[in-house]
């Protein structure tokens, strides 16, 4: 079961009505995008499926950045419409289909499966992951993100809103290297990752939001400007608003 449910997801993608194309000059997206660079290849004959592709702006950058075709799934069926629909107008072509990651599936498997924000939605977090691996080819590549739900982030989230919070599992890189390699993937990447970044801190709705949110925002970009001049590594469980996993299916 999904902690948050059909119903949450249906009205979170029916406030959105456009997607926004990612900028990898920005410092958190510019560290996911070096991530990424270092393990995947541009290769415009390549699939990627992401899995909870609704109103995302990730398999956009992709395809851009890397060539793949665009494919994706989710299962709040109104979400799909809207994000093909959206697709379509901002000129990209992509295979987008209503699945539910634990149903039957007997389609075409893809090169690369991303998920971002997918699994610490669901409390068994073996099994879930058991059920990527219908939709991946062998020797393809699975990159799983979560949310850090044990550091500042979380921390963050608990305090602003607590509803948010509580539909996520605080899952450790520790619970998605096990996961991950219980069901036969060989490890390229498992660790917490980036750097402080309040926009991974869902406050909608909370009063005098937008302030909130620059007020917020101020540490990360301390905090990145460090990084680059300084070249020390501070992702750790207390700092990083991401989990990511990178493996290859054997």
């Amino acid at each position: 079961m999904d902690k948050a449910g059909e119903q949450y997801w249906e009205k979170i993608w029916d406030q959105k009505s456009d997607i926004h194309k990612i900028d990898t000059n920005y410092y958190t997206y510019s560290l996911l995008h070096q991530l990424f660079k270092y393990y995947l290849e541009y290769n415009s004959q390549k699939s990627i499926c992401e899995i909870g592709c609704a109103m995302s702006p990730y398999l956009l950058c992709f395809h851009d950045k890397f060539g793949y075709k665009i494919n994706g799934f989710d299962y709040e069926k109104s979400s799909i419409i809207k994000t093909k629909q959206i697709y379509n107008e901002m000129g990209y072509e992509a295979n987008i289909f209503y699945q539910d990651l634990f149903g039957n599936y007997e389609g075409e498997k893809f090169d690369i499966l991303t998920s971002f924000g997918v699994f610490e939605h669901f409390e068994n977090l073996e099994n879930s992951i058991a059920h990527t691996k219908k939709y991946i080819k062998d020797n393809g590549i699975i990159i799983t993100v979560i949310p850090n739900m044990n550091g500042i982030v979380g921390f963050l989230q608990k305090r602003f809103n607590k509803r948010v919070y509580d539909i996520h599992i605080p899952y450790t890189k520790d619970d998605l290297l096990k996961a991950h390699e219980k069901n036969g993937y060989s490890t390229l990447f498992c660790d917490y990752f980036g750097l402080y970044q309040f926009g991974v801190v869902n406050i909608d709705g909370i009063k005098n939001e937008d302030i909130v949110r620059k007020i917020f925002a101020i540490p990360g970009k301390l905090f990145y400007y460090f990084y680059k001049f300084s070249k020390l590594r501070l992702d750790s469980v207390y700092n990083s608003p991401y989990v990511i996993y990178i493996g290859k299916k054997i």
